[in-house]
């Protein structure tokens, strides 16, 4: 993912975290983070999932999880042609709707701080009018 190569794992705004697989924080692990989605989810019908295009229907097993938000919500791949085209699903938290965004993992980051992606159930105060990163904004 060329946002990793750019950025490094981290969060925009203390909120949208960015995970990258071998991360030294298992909490920012993709593949730790993936096996605990995929375990929370196993044997749940995420009828949301349902409005993802016919072209990258999915179950949530085979969901890639590659960010989450502070709310708990999910950002995850759905593993359907080239790796760095995979569209991304924002599931969210407890409530489990769902988003879906066409674009990269990278376009979707842009399209969130740029606001050109609404995600109805993120905070409204997000993202700030200047978007921070952080490696670690809680060190």
């Amino acid at each position: 993912m060329r946002l990793i190569a750019t950025y490094g794992t981290g969060c925009f705004d203390e909120f949208l975290w960015i995970f990258a697989a071998g991360a030294p924080n298992a909490h920012l692990d993709i593949v730790e983070r993936t096996r605990l989605m995929r375990a929370a989810f196993r044997g749940k019908v995420l009828h949301d999932l349902n409005h993802v295009p016919d072209d990258y229907r999915i179950v949530p097993d085979e969901l890639v999880q590659w960010g989450g938000t502070d709310n708990a919500d999910i950002l995850a791949w759905i593993p359907k042609g080239e790796p760095g085209d995979w569209p991304t699903v924002i599931i969210q938290a407890g409530q489990l709707k769902a988003v879906f965004s066409s674009g990269s993992s990278t376009a979707t980051v842009l399209g969130l701080l740029d606001g050109s992606l609404r995600v109805p159930f993120f905070p409204s105060d997000f993202p700030d009018i200047r978007p921070e990163f952080s490696a670690n904004p809680y060190a």
